[in-house]
């Protein structure tokens, strides 16, 4: 049997009612219960996990249509009767195997079956994409290294400043795609990028030396006065995709913390009024330019 249509999430609360029924952290969130998971060290948002025995670093990955499972974490090679096309953030699709997954634990929280495509990596790695994720509510803190998954838009208080972001779908693969300004060495533009948040920042190779950003970008602003100052960048050298340069990890959105609505969608950043800007390191002012229409070569 061979899979190789898109489709839809079989199962949209998946996640979080699995978390509700298996936990009672407080809190109210818009229509729904919420449940606090902790963040620990890594690329994007990590979570500890296990996939029966066998522990698994677990990434929320906002960018991921389907979930992702790495060959290193199955004793065996998966087998080969099912198989899926995945979009590749970079350009182009890949058919790899797809299996159902049982047994899979975050913290003491059992998930319910879900199925997830197989694919190369050097370490044991789940990555919940938005099949399993559905449509909700990510509420990101970095610095107290927790995110609340629920069914609706927290109640932020009124002593928090807030921004939001214009985000859209890209319609043939469902990336989260969103416009920010970089500025590099050489030039200030206005590019599109992926959310991510199961990875860190990637950058075009060709874009990257355009800006004059091919280990640093020195500011990305998603909205004014919001800005991630010094962000390291993965150069990647395969990136086709368009209109999208690279991928945005969490650590570049300008926040330290921010609530990302997968069903809107909606990406609003947070921090106490108040807040002093972020003071980027100033360098010689380079006014924007247009954003490039010419690709990176193939």
């Amino acid at each position: 049997m061979s899979r190789h249509a898109r489709r839809s999430p079989a199962s949209p609360w998946s996640l979080v009612l699995a978390l509700a029924l298996g936990c009672a952290h407080g809190g109210s969130a818009g229509s729904g219960p919420t449940v606090k998971l902790a963040l620990r060290g890594g690329p994007g948002l990590v979570v500890d996990g296990t996939l029966g025995t066998t522990a698994v670093e677990v990434r929320l990955a906002i960018e991921e249509p389907r979930s992702l499972l790495s060959a290193r974490c199955l004793a065996a090679p998966p087998p080969t009767d099912v198989q899926v096309r995945r979009p590749l953030l970079q350009g182009g699709w890949e058919t790899v195997p797809e299996i159902p997954l049982t047994g899979v634990m975050l913290g003491t929280v059992a998930l319910p079956q879900f199925r997830a495509a197989v694919i190369p990596e050097s370490s044991c790695i789940l990555w919940l994409g938005v099949d399993v994720l559905g449509r909700s509510v990510l509420d990101v803190d970095l610095d107290a290294r927790t995110v609340l998954v629920a069914r609706g838009a927290p109640d932020l208080p009124a002593s928090l400043e807030r921004a939001e972001v214009d985000v859209t779908r890209a319609p043939d693969t469902d990336h989260l795609l969103a416009a920010v300004q970089l500025a590099g060495t050489s030039a200030t533009v206005i590019q599109t990028f992926v959310l991510g948040t199961a990875r860190t920042t990637e950058l075009a190779r060709f874009q990257a030396r355009l800006l004059g950003a091919e280990a640093v970008l020195r500011a990305v602003q998603m909205s004014p006065g919001w800005e991630a100052c010094d962000v390291p960048v993965r150069i990647r050298t395969d990136w086709t995709r368009a209109p999208s340069i690279g991928v945005l990890g969490p650590e570049a959105w300008g926040a330290r913390r921010m609530v990302v609505d997968l069903a809107s969608p909606a990406l609003v950043l947070v921090r106490p009024k108040g807040t002093p800007a972020p003071s980027c390191r100033q360098v010689e002012d380079v006014p924007p330019v247009p954003s490039s229409k010419e690709r990176e070569p193939r």
